[in-house]
């Protein structure tokens, strides 16, 4: 059921963002994986019961207290071998049920599906990769993932309502806490100042993305 490769293929954001991760870098590439997985699952969904099914391999591999025999794989093994897997293991099923939030939605309310999906998915990202910084990450994370979302979206109604649903986290915090992790200030900082201007992330890397995510990784806004 799981990923026969042990890791899928990381974006150049992501190695970018990684490069910043420091003594964290292994738990967070395996963080990422699980999320990059997770999209896989949702892109490749022509079925959601199917989907849900895979999501749901990779939610029970993760709860359970003991590595079971039928929930083995490469990934699965090096998540739960992380240091920290005990204090992250509950962001870490939160990014699955934020991706089978996406992935069950029938067409309605799409409001209430994007909070969902986005305190899931974006808080339980951001927060699994800095437990310590879980507060003002949740948030941080949230507005991450709406523009992350609405930049991969076929759907011009949908991704539009994930800007407008983003600009609405971020009038909670207008300005980005300082004192955030280099990898989570990128990605923040970034998604902050397109969603700001109604722009998602931009489906290929452009010369101006790069050259924000440089600036953040050096000075860290």
């Amino acid at each position: 059921m799981g990923n026969g490769k042990e890791l899928p293929e990381l974006t150049f954001v992501q190695r970018l963002i990684l490069a910043s991760a420091g003594g964290n870098m292994d738990g967070a590439r395996q963080i990422i994986a699980l999320d990059n997985e997770c999209a896989h699952i949702a892109r490749q969904a022509r079925e959601p019961m199917m989907a849900q099914i895979r999501l749901a391999w990779w939610r029970d591999g993760l709860a359970s207290e003991e590595a079971l025999p039928a929930h083995r794989s490469p990934q699965m093994d090096a998540l739960r071998a992380l240091d920290q897997f005990g204090d992250i293991r509950p962001a870490l099923i939160a990014i699955i049920d934020g991706w089978e939030e996406m992935i069950l939605w029938n067409g309605d309310q799409p409001e209430a599906m994007l909070e969902i999906y986005a305190s899931g998915r974006g808080g339980g990202f951001f927060s699994a990769l800095r437990p310590d910084y879980a507060g003002d990450a949740a948030l941080e994370g949230a507005i991450w993932s709406m523009w992350d979302l609405a930049g991969h979206l076929g759907d011009a109604e949908l991704s539009a309502a994930a800007i407008a649903y983003g600009r609405q986290l971020l009038m909670k915090k207008p300005a980005m806490p300082g004192g955030l992790p280099r990898m989570l200030a990128m990605l923040s900082g970034a998604a902050r100042h397109d969603v700001k201007r109604g722009a998602a992330m931009p489906m290929q890397l452009t010369p101006q993305l790069y050259i924000r995510l440089l600036r953040l990784q050096i000075f860290g806004r």
